[in-house]
């Protein structure tokens, strides 16, 4: 371990300063988790984690796109098998996994260099109210970074095999996190490997990163259905009647302009944090130009390795989201533990940095309170509600929404829906049509092989035929993502429009609407029900 300061704390005043930024960052997410308005992505997530974990259903077969890896489904879909249906239940258990990241983002960064520095990392990983939100969300955004630290926590510190192996077999287990992370894999092969010290340490990295994966795809044909979205990869499982979600509704690529805007406003959602990392590295190169040119940057070279690793992995990022750079700014909160570990390295150098001078230092401790404490309170993240839509409490009108939709529709029925999942989900309803509850596009644009899509976890009219026309009891339509459809969602207005003209076209031949659902702030559902040929309702 590095040698810190005589100024740095104690283990015990350590202890209770790691502490005390712990409960301010609990008092936030769980205030995060009880305003921030429900997402599609993360209600969807809950859906099929929810009939994964109970055994319903498969995130592989046919009906579902497969794009997921299973840890987190079955891990907050236990939330939802134990406690029914519940966003809190789900949010709260993020937030335990967003307190472990916190100590072990704490912890890595104390190894690296001190005490100092893994206040001060803890410290930025608190001040982040945008990132902090996506942590207490109900989905993966805390729960994969706590996997990635741990993994790095025991693979950096120390230099024995059981360090190596054991860190290796952790990192190798984000395979069954999330895909965005993959991108870690293949680098911590290579440097497990070079850090081995004979051949049967080789072969026990080796074992533990490729075989669980192996197993896992080699278990279910229906497996290699994650993969179909891969670059050059993904092209040796279409055979098997795949195709990528962005193939089947022709998602295109954003012009660069698009994309400037959306690097803009990312840069918006982390200013502060973006403001303390240019100004933490300027005067980090200038102290070591000071220095003399041969002074390193970082003391510690498991530092230069984390903030290598950062640089890689976002990168990564921007290459598997080239499409749209918007998808970035949710991402991003895997990778800012390792940026957190490198603040806090660096800005605990400058702190006790002689060179600087006393006031350079006070100047510069001043800086760091700043872009410390604004963060928290102005809090760009999307889910934040504000203004009437705040005053509505989202989180408790999407639960009324939905106890209203279970009094208007039996829960025995067979139900067409279309739009987001939000309030279908907390009605209690059980799912008819599983492609319809990954999102509404999954109505595809792309039609020409009906049966590709279908194996892919999408639909077509054909089915909105046969759904509409005959088999379901129910439908739930929201106004608002079908006018999104038809008019805008990809860029696709032209093929979609008809589709929409159709379906409410079936809708008004069918069906008789009953009810609205219009407590959740965001959208309302239409509620219809079947009638019957001598005109008068089915049910």
């Amino acid at each position: 371990m590095v040698d810190d300061s005589r100024a740095a704390p104690s283990h015990a005043r350590f202890c209770i300063l790691l502490g005390l930024i712990a409960l301010i960052f609990a008092a936030q997410s769980v205030h995060l988790a009880r305003v921030l308005v429900p997402s599609h992505d993360e209600t969807s997530a809950l859906f099929f984690g929810y009939l994964t974990a109970s055994g319903r259903v498969s995130l592989y077969q046919d009906e579902v796109i497969g794009h997921r890896a299973p840890g987190p489904a079955y891990i907050i879909g236990s939330t939802q098998v134990m406690w029914g249906r519940s966003l809190m239940a789900a949010r709260l258990a993020s937030v335990t996994f967003a307190l472990a990241l916190l100590l072990l983002t704490a912890g890595l960064a104390r190894e690296v260099g001190g005490d100092t520095a893994g206040l001060l990392a803890a410290a930025f990983l608190t001040a982040q109210g945008a990132i902090v939100g996506y942590y207490a969300i109900g989905d993966y955004h805390a729960l994969v970074p706590m996997v990635m630290m741990a993994g790095l926590l025991v693979w950096l510190s120390g230099a024995a095999p059981v360090h190596n192996v054991l860190g290796a077999a952790v990192l190798g287990s984000l395979f069954f996190m999330r895909s965005h992370v993959w991108s870690l894999l293949p680098a911590v092969l290579l440097l497990a490997l070079r850090r081995a010290r004979g051949w049967g340490e080789r072969l026990l990295v080796v074992l533990v990163m490729t075989v669980p994966p192996l197993i896992f795809l080699a278990w279910d044909i229906r497996h290699l259905k994650l993969l179909v979205s891969l670059p050059l990869v993904g092209r040796l499982v279409r055979p098997l009647g795949y195709m990528p979600f962005f193939l089947l509704d022709e998602r295109p690529y954003q012009a660069w302009g698009w994309q400037a805007r959306m690097l803009l406003q990312l840069t918006r959602r982390y200013e502060f944090l973006v403001l303390a990392t240019v100004v933490i590295v300027l005067l980090a190169l200038w102290r070591r130009r000071r220095a003399g040119p041969g002074a390193p940057v970082f003391a510690d070279r498991r530092v230069a390795l984390l903030a290598g690793l950062f640089v890689y992995m976002l990168g990564c990022l921007f290459v598997a989201f080239r499409i749209n750079f918007k998808w970035i700014g949710m991402y991003f909160a895997s990778l800012l533990p390792l940026l957190a570990v490198v603040l806090g390295y660096l800005a605990s150098r400058l702190l006790a940095d002689a060179a600087l001078g006393r006031r350079g230092r006070a100047a510069f401790a001043l800086f760091l309170v700043a872009v410390l404490v604004l963060p928290m309170y102005y809090n760009r993240n999307p889910l934040m509600p504000s203004g009437t839509v705040r005053a509505a409490d989202p989180v408790r009108a999407v639960q009324v929404a939905g106890e209203h939709l279970a009094r208007l529709v039996p829960a025995d029925a067979r139900v067409f829906f279309f739009g987001q999942v939000d309030v279908y989900y907390f009605s209690g309803l059980p799912p008819t049509y599983l492609q319809q509850l990954t999102h509404y596009d999954t109505l595809a644009v792309n039609e020409e092989d009906n049966a590709v899509l279908l194996r892919s976890g999408y639909y077509g009219m054909p089915q909105v035929e046969r759904w509409l026309g005959a088999e379901a009891d129910y439908a739930v339509v929201s106004p608002q993502s079908l006018l999104t459809f038809a008019e805008g969602l990809h860029n696709h207005p032209e093929v979609n429009r008809p589709k929409v003209a159709r379906i409410r076209e079936l809708l008004d031949r069918h069906f008789t609407r009953i009810g609205t659902v219009s407590e959740y702030p965001y959208y309302s559902y239409d509620v219809y029900r079947r009638v019957n040929r001598s005109g008068s309702a089915s049910r």
